[in-house]
């Protein structure tokens, strides 16, 4: 009996038989994600457009024909440079690597390896981000090279499943190709914000036509809806980002159970949050981020996840699509 099995996540050979995992959970020496004996389907060139999710089709869309909206990524592209922002990340946050949180920089490698991704985008751990405190949270920009930053509250608080879909899901925002655009609209929540009043910003900010801005903000909203299908592409086990969600809720896993919350989501009125959107947008403006929805973005991974769906689910994409070894 061999005792070498192969991580299927990210390659991997670790000193283990087989007659041992089946005893036991054990994680892979390297990305310290679980060992399993079952293959994980990996994808080649696969067209975002595939499983972009259709709300964020029609939001940028609508974003793109925006008179002015050329206009305003010309006037803000100072804060979407590749030299402001990865900059900014370089001087404030650690550099993850092969040396330099090896597991971490496993799972982002394991990320773009079964999305197809061709390079591994530099990757950053800070506690400080563009707009002060990083939190619990993730982000992903970049004009020339696409780059991720998370927190280290976040590899505090997840488990090394829902860290690899956090990554899947920012690898998911650049996969799409609209990082400018998210870029954009994550600067205006910023300058709109209260730290911005009364600045010359503020006068800046003033200056983009509300519609735009409207736009604007409603697409990145739905734009997490596609980076959300991302996490389920490459884990391939829709609980644990249900799990994440959940967390991202103000779940912990001690007190909340994800069954109930898959439960919850069967129940969920996903209506009520476009009719909120569209009705409160400007809400967004003055706060210093775009709500998260996470468990309107679980309510609708869960429907994409059924088999009796209209177009291409999960389970359609990873049949089609998927290559062999």
């Amino acid at each position: 009996m061999s005792n070498h099995v192969e991580c299927p996540l990210c390659g991997f050979e670790n000193k283990v038989s087989l007659q041992a995992l089946e005893r036991v959970k054990i994680r892979c020496a390297r990305c310290k994600l679980q060992l399993k004996t079952t293959p994980h389907a990996r994808f080649r060139h696969l067209d975002p457009a595939v499983y972009r999710h259709p709300l964020e089709t029609e939001a940028f869309k609508k974003l793109s024909l925006m008179p002015g909206i050329n206009t305003v990524l010309q006037k803000i592209s100072p804060l979407l440079e590749q030299s402001y922002s990865e900059t900014f990340f370089a001087a404030n946050g650690l550099r993850v690597g092969p040396q330099q949180y090896p597991d971490l920089y496993a799972k982002l490698e394991s990320a773009c390896r079964i999305l197809g991704y061709p390079k591994i985008p530099p990757l950053y751990v800070s506690f400080v981000g563009l707009d002060g405190d990083m939190g619990f949270n993730s982000f992903s920009a970049g004009d020339t090279t696409p780059f991720i930053v998370i927190s280290p509250d976040v590899l505090d608080r997840l488990e090394e499943e829902e860290v690899l879909a956090l990554l899947a899901h920012e690898l998911g925002h650049i996969q799409m190709g609209t990082l400018r655009y998210k870029m954009a609209a994550d600067a205006l929540a910023i300058l709109m914000s209260k730290t911005f009043r009364k600045s010359p910003l503020e006068v800046f900010a003033d200056s983009i036509s509300l519609p735009v801005q409207q736009a604007l903000l409603a697409w990145r909203i739905h734009a997490n809806l596609s980076a959300d299908r991302s996490s389920i592409l490459v884990l391939q086990d829709q609980k644990v980002v249900f799990s994440l969600l959940l967390k991202q809720a103000g779940g912990t896993s001690s007190r909340a159970s994800v069954d109930d919350f898959i439960q919850h989501l069967e129940a969920f009125d996903g209506e009520k949050v476009l009719e909120w959107i569209e009705k409160h947008w400007q809400q967004f403006l003055f706060s210093r981020k775009t709500p998260a929805f996470p468990v309107w973005r679980a309510h609708e991974l869960n429907n994409w996840s059924k088999p009796n769906r209209k177009g291409y689910g999960f389970q359609d994409i990873v049949k089609i699509f998927a290559v062999s070894e």
